[in-house]
């Protein structure tokens, strides 16, 4: 992902904002927390991985119906990899640690923010079971989904915009 295509953007807090709605919006809208944070970025770079894309899939609801990490979450991991992961094996394990170091940040941010990353300790619900996950989202669920899924595209897009700071300045 090339990061100078967030230059585009007029400032910091405006990005964030965009990025805020656009991946609060997909998952409200579309549903599918993990891939509504990777493609709120395949849009922001302006590319076309519909591989990423599809990698996303199983994550919703907390890793394929499960109740464990949360789906938005793991796509923001998801992103962070594809811009800062090891490029090959031969990387080592230096490679693994650069691309871990935004990564850690983003689950410590997320964790500290809301106690968990368990998609079902941040619902209290079973999403896996129809009645419950219908209750759910009448009760306002969607709009709480989505909020932790703007949430991450606001933490992993001010990641990414200090990144790209960081390379102007040099």
């Amino acid at each position: 992902m090339d990061l100078s295509k967030l230059d585009r953007y007029g400032d910091r807090a405006v990005f964030l904002e965009a990025v805020r709605k656009k991946a609060y919006d997909y998952d409200f809208n579309c549903h599918g927390c993990s891939q509504a944070v990777v493609q709120c970025f395949l849009d922001v770079f302006e590319e076309d991985n519909t591989l990423l894309f599809m990698a996303a899939s199983p994550f919703a609801a907390g890793m394929s119906l499960t109740g464990n990490n949360c789906g938005a979450l793991i796509g923001g991991l998801m992103v962070l990899g594809a811009v800062f992961g090891r490029r090959s094996m031969g990387d080592g394990m230096e490679g693994i640690i650069d691309g871990i170091r935004p990564a850690r940040k983003l689950v410590k941010h997320f964790q500290g923010r809301f106690g968990t990353v368990n998609c079902r300790d941040l619902t209290q619900t079973d999403l896996a079971d129809p009645v419950k996950a219908d209750a759910y989202f009448a009760g306002g669920g969607i709009e709480q989904c989505a909020g932790f899924t703007g949430e991450v595209a606001v933490f992993v897009g001010g990641l990414l915009y200090d990144e790209r700071a960081k390379k102007k300045s040099k």
